[in-house]
């Protein structure tokens, strides 16, 4: 059973469509469009995963989402900043003796001391997750990132 605060939880963020474009803060998984990472749900942050259908062998329209908390979300953005450096450096051809996906030589300790936290905010609750369906759109400036709306299923 879960706790009462849990299940108003649930409630809450379940009861209406979302309208609003909201950042997608982090994206670590993307095929087609993300698939997996961090994004905003009603001015929150979130773990979101897509779904898989047994039935049609392919990527649901559905993403479960569930929030992340303050530290998680820290930790992941500062990651991502690591991993915005790489890539800035690799798109540049600038990597140098050490440089390795994910992260420059200088960011690497960092990273690995990141990465069981970032992982950890990756992780979708099942027990609390909201089903949504997402609409991806991209942004160009200042960076190529993504916003999205979610309509709840």
């Amino acid at each position: 059973m879960l706790p009462f605060d849990k299940l108003l939880y649930i409630r809450s963020m379940a009861s209406e469509a979302i309208s609003e474009w909201e950042p997608v803060l982090t994206v670590h998984d993307y095929y087609d469009r993300p698939r997996n990472g961090i994004a905003e749900y009603r001015g929150q942050a979130h773990a979101y995963r897509c779904e898989w259908d047994d039935a049609l062998d392919d990527w649901s329209r559905v993403f479960l989402l569930s929030p992340i908390d303050d530290g998680q979300l820290a930790a992941v953005k500062e990651d991502w900043l690591i991993w915005r450096r790489y890539q800035e450096r690799h798109a540049d051809g600038r990597l140098q003796t050490g440089d390795r996906h994910p992260a420059l030589a200088v960011d690497w300790p960092r990273h690995e001391q990141l990465a069981d936290i970032v992982e950890q905010a990756l992780r979708v609750n099942e027990a609390i997750a909201i089903r949504a369906v997402p609409e991806f759109r991209e942004t160009i400036e200042p960076n190529h990132d993504f916003e999205v709306r979610w309509l709840s299923v």
